[in-house]
């Protein structure tokens, strides 16, 4: 069970060129299984829609949802409430519309009209069922047109992401935004994610490549006819003249098109090859990795190129070391190329050098364990090969040795803290660092105590000597701790007298916790300890309405075991 700071998710930025994906959560679990609904079943659902009592509303809302298509009989009751004047049932209705996918398709004109309402969260939840729901293309295109001139970042970025969905249908409306100043640049956007369907609009972005007084858009017409890829092949006598555009960020953009046009693009091969010249290293590693992709068959270009960008990877300037590392990850030289590279890339002493190197590293799997049980010898880089192995998990196994001597040696407890969850994640196979973790039970340092008792948690019933160590735990003044402790015990030995009369309040308590992980962990805790942990029955049930679907699950799936199901 891991703390939330040891997992947290990886903020993104959305750049002009990137692709946006967009999830809408709105599938909270009921215990009516959607085989078994009857007629009566969501007759009671539409009633509760046209209640006046908001959370009875809301609750019919989250049941209709999830039942996806099964609750089409509730479209009517859903559509009126898009006339809601809470916002929030509006966004929600939608939502529960959305996922109904065609079923849905009667309310296709309602929510048309929310794609302007006053509330940018109704405008996104519109937008968003409207793509689920895929109406006639005359009606939505206008709207969604319309919604890539709204004010609101986010919901222009659903109207890309409904507009690209369209897929090759939509280009022909896409070519004539290309005409407009307002919708130029939103429309190459969604020729950028339609990709190689996209091909028919390619004389239209080539001619966004000629506006002079617009770099952005030269960039991102180039970037789009890349994502095209040799179907742009037409573009690549204009690309070329990209090459010597007064803007770097265009140069970049120009050889990454002609690198992913690839073989077509062989005209602009001596052109590039010039402009390595350049003081540039950011152009010498993308125009590297463009020359190996326009002549894939030929070994020893992409020998060449590939030991080069590998010694790039030390580079000062932390854009070319990661393009040198997504270079090596898309050509895939094999670790006789990249492995001297990347250990001496492990050992420099910029730690973001280390950090850029580990993009490249974890691209090779199971090859990158050498790597990593040579890295762990080295102070300064043990914690981003513990790091890596706790990515790898259990495949980096041949590592556990050099893991155990590595934490020994170590006196810095954030790296043993480091090492201990890298060890976990290699579950069972850890057997070795069992005595170890027992005497981490005891640290002074609190992610170390805590990393211990996931370590042995992980390790299962094998750990029962670490029972005592974490027994100690159970009674501790930080719930957080005392719940790890239990978490780690019922998967040690679930039919323990102490783990079942300790650890349950634990876990029940936990089920409220605001973070859904723990929740989640909660749950599985008490499936594990089974038809020992009926007393917490009454609180799975509430969880198995949990907003989070995972936990919903957990829950569900608790119940089943505790009823010996």
């Amino acid at each position: 069970m891991q703390r939330s700071e040891n997992q947290k998710p990886q903020q993104r930025v959305y750049a002009m060129t990137s692709k946006f994906v967009f999830v809408a959560v709105f599938s909270l679990y009921v215990c009516i299984p959607t085989a078994s609904l009857e007629a009566a079943d969501i007759d009671a659902l539409i009633a509760d829609l046209g209640s006046q009592n908001q959370e009875t509303v809301e609750n019919a809302i989250e049941a209709v949802s999830d039942l996806g298509m099964e609750g089409r009989p509730a479209v009517p009751a859903l559509v009126s409430l898009l006339r809601s004047p809470d916002p929030h049932l509006r966004a929600h209705a939608a939502i529960a519309l959305g996922g109904m996918g065609r079923a849905a398709l009667p309310a296709a004109l309602p929510l048309a009209k929310l794609v302007t309402d006053s509330d940018p969260d109704v405008r996104h939840a519109a937008l968003d069922a409207l793509a689920e729901i895929r109406p006639a293309q005359r009606m939505i295109v206008p709207l969604l047109l319309g919604a890539l001139k709204d004010q609101d970042q986010a919901v222009v970025r659903r109207a890309i992401h409904a507009l690209a969905r369209r897929g090759k249908a939509i280009v022909p409306a896409m070519i004539e935004a290309l005409k407009d100043d307002r919708t130029e640049f939103y429309a190459l956007l969604v020729l950028h994610e339609i990709g190689p369907d996209a091909k028919d609009a390619v004389p239209a972005i080539c001619d966004v490549l000629h506006e002079n007084n617009e770099p952005y858009q030269r960039q991102e017409a180039a970037m789009t006819l890349g994502m095209i890829g040799p179907n742009a092949a037409a573009a690549v006598p204009d690309l070329m003249t990209l090459l010597d555009d007064p803007e770097v960020g265009v140069q970049h953009a120009a050889v990454f098109a002609l690198g992913m046009i690839g073989p077509p693009a062989a005209p602009a091969a001596k052109s590039i090859r010039d402009h390595l010249d350049r003081e540039d290293p950011f152009f010498w590693v993308a125009g590297a990795w463009a020359l190996a992709k326009i002549f894939p068959e030929n070994e020893n270009i992409k020998k060449i190129v590939t030991r080069f960008v590998a010694q790039m990877l030390t580079d000062p300037d932390e854009h070319v070391r990661r393009m040198a590392a997504q270079t090596l990850l898309d050509l895939e030289p094999g670790p006789q190329i990249t492995l001297p590279a990347l250990e001496a890339a492990l050992s420099n002493a910029d730690p973001e050098v280390v950090d850029d190197a580990l993009i490249a590293i974890a691209g090779l799997g199971d090859a990158a364990v050498p790597i990593i049980i040579k890295a762990l010898e080295q102070p300064k880089a043990r914690s981003h090969a513990a790091h890596l192995a706790r990515h790898l998990g259990a495949a980096a196994s041949p590592a556990i040795p050099a893991l155990i001597a590595a934490y020994q040696d170590e006196q810095d407890p954030e790296v043993r803290t480091d090492i201990l969850f890298a060890l976990g994640e290699m579950g069972p196979n850890t057997k070795d660092a069992i005595d170890m973790a027992i005497a981490a039970c005891n640290s002074e340092d609190e992610g170390m105590r805590y990393a211990s008792f996931y370590l042995l948690g992980r390790i299962g019933p094998d750990a029962m000597r670490g029972k005592d160590a974490l027994k100690a735990h159970l009674d501790d003044e930080d719930d957080y701790y005392a719940t790890t402790a239990a978490w780690a015990l019922a998967r040690i030995d679930e039919n323990d007298p102490e783990v079942v009369s300790k650890g349950i309040p634990l876990f029940i308590k936990a089920l409220q916790s605001p973070e859904p992980f723990v929740r989640h962990e909660a749950a599985d805790s008490l499936a594990e300890l089974g038809p020992l942990a009926k007393s917490a029955i009454p609180a799975l049930e509430q969880a198995a309405n949990d907003s989070e679907p995972s936990v919903a699950d957990a829950a569900k799936e608790a119940i089943k075991k505790i009823n010996g199901q």
